[in-house]
C-alpha cells in the first residue's frame, strides 16, 4: 500500500514539474512587451552611450566621404587648370602666328614704296631691344652685316618710313627712327610734289618741319612722302600734316606731322640692304 502511494506521489511530482517547465518555456519563447525594472534601468543607462557611439560613427562616415569628395574635386580642378593653361598657350601661339603673318603681309606691302630701279634687297628683321622710353625712337634688330646690313640702310614698316641704321654688327644693328631728335628727312607734298621741305624729330618724339618755299600751299591733311634727297629713296610715305603755321619771323611755313608708323608698337621691320653689298 505504501509503495503504491509513493509511486502515485512520484508521478504527481513529475507531472507538476513538467507542467512548470512547459509554462516557463512558453513564457521565455514569446516576445515580451514589457521589461522588468532592472532591464529598464540598464537600457536607460546605456542609451546615452549608444547615442554618442552612433553620432560619432555617422560623423566619421560623413567626414571620410567629404575628404574623399574633396580629394577627387581637387584632382579634377588640377586637371582642368592644366587643360585651361594648355588651351591658353595654344590660343596665344595661334594669335602670335596670326599677328606675325599679318605683319609679314604688311611688310610685303611696304615694298610698294621702293621703286623697281632702286637697288635694294629687303630683309625682314625682329626688334630685340629698345630704348627705355615708350617710343621706338632707337632700337636694336636681329640682323646685321651677315645679311648685308650697313650704316644708313633704310628701315620701313608696313605703313611707312621708320628710319635708318646708324650702327651695324655681325648679326645685329641699331636703328634711329625719324621721330628721334637726331634724325631728319627731306619730304615733298604728295598732292603737289613741287613743294618740298625738311622734317626733324624732337626730344618729345614729335615730327615737325618746314617748307623751303614760304608761299607753299600746304594744308592740314596733306600727305608727305620722301623726296629722294639724302639717304631715303623717293616715294616712301611719311605721315600726314596735322598743323600748319608760320615761323615767328614769318620767313618759313612750318608743319607738324603725325607719322603713319605707330612708334609705340613695332615688332618687325623691313631693312633695305643695298644689293652691291649683298653681291660682294
Amino acid at each position: 500500500m505504501s509503495n503504491k502511494i509513493f509511486k502515485n506521489k512520484s508521478v504527481m511530482i513529475v507531472t507538476i514539474v513538467t507542467i512548470i517547465l512547459i509554462i516557463i518555456i512558453g513564457l521565455t519563447s514569446r516576445q515580451r512587451e514589457e521589461m522588468n525594472i532592472l532591464e529598464t534601468w540598464a537600457g536607460n543607462a546605456a542609451s546615452p552611450f549608444q547615442r554618442v557611439v552612433n553620432t560619432g560613427a555617422n560623423i566619421i562616415s560623413e567626414g571620410a566621404s567629404s575628404i574623399f569628395s574633396f580629394t577627387h574635386l581637387k584632382k579634377e580642378n588640377i586637371e582642368l587648370e592644366k587643360e585651361v593653361e594648355s588651351l591658353q598657350e595654344e590660343l596665344i601661339k595661334a594669335r602670335l602666328n596670326r599677328d606675325e603673318l599679318e605683319e609679314l603681309r604688311g611688310l610685303k606691302f611696304a615694298l610698294n614704296y621702293i621703286e623697281e630701279e632702286d637697288d635694294f634687297e629687303p630683309i625682314v628683321a625682329n626688334i630685340v631691344g629698345k630704348s627705355p622710353s615708350n617710343w621706338f625712337d632707337i632700337f636694336t634688330i636681329d640682323v646685321g652685316e651677315n645679311k648685308g646690313i650697313k650704316k644708313d640702310s633704310v628701315v620701313l614698316a608696313s605703313n611707312g618710313l621708320v628710319g635708318r641704321v646708324y650702327e651695324a654688327g655681325e648679326n645685329w644693328a641699331k636703328v634711329i627712327a625719324i621721330i628721334d631728335n637726331n634724325s631728319s628727312v627731306s619730304f615733298q607734298i604728295l598732292r603737289d610734289r613741287t613743294f618740298q621741305g625738311i622734317l626733324s624729330g624732337s626730344i618729345t618724339n614729335e615730327l615737325t618741319g618746314y617748307l623751303f618755299d614760304p608761299m607753299a600751299e600746304v594744308v592740314v591733311g596733306d600727305k608727305l612722302i620722301t623726296s629722294g634727297l639724302g639717304i631715303y629713296p623717293h616715294g616712301i610715305i611719311i605721315g600726314e600734316v596735322i598743323e600748319v603755321a608760320m615761323s615767328s619771323d614769318q620767313l618759313l611755313k612750318t608743319v607738324k606731322v603725325e607719322p603713319y608708323v605707330n612708334f609705340k608698337r613695332l615688332n618687325k621691320v623691313l631693312v633695305m640692304a643695298p644689293q652691291i653689298i649683298r653681291n660682294e
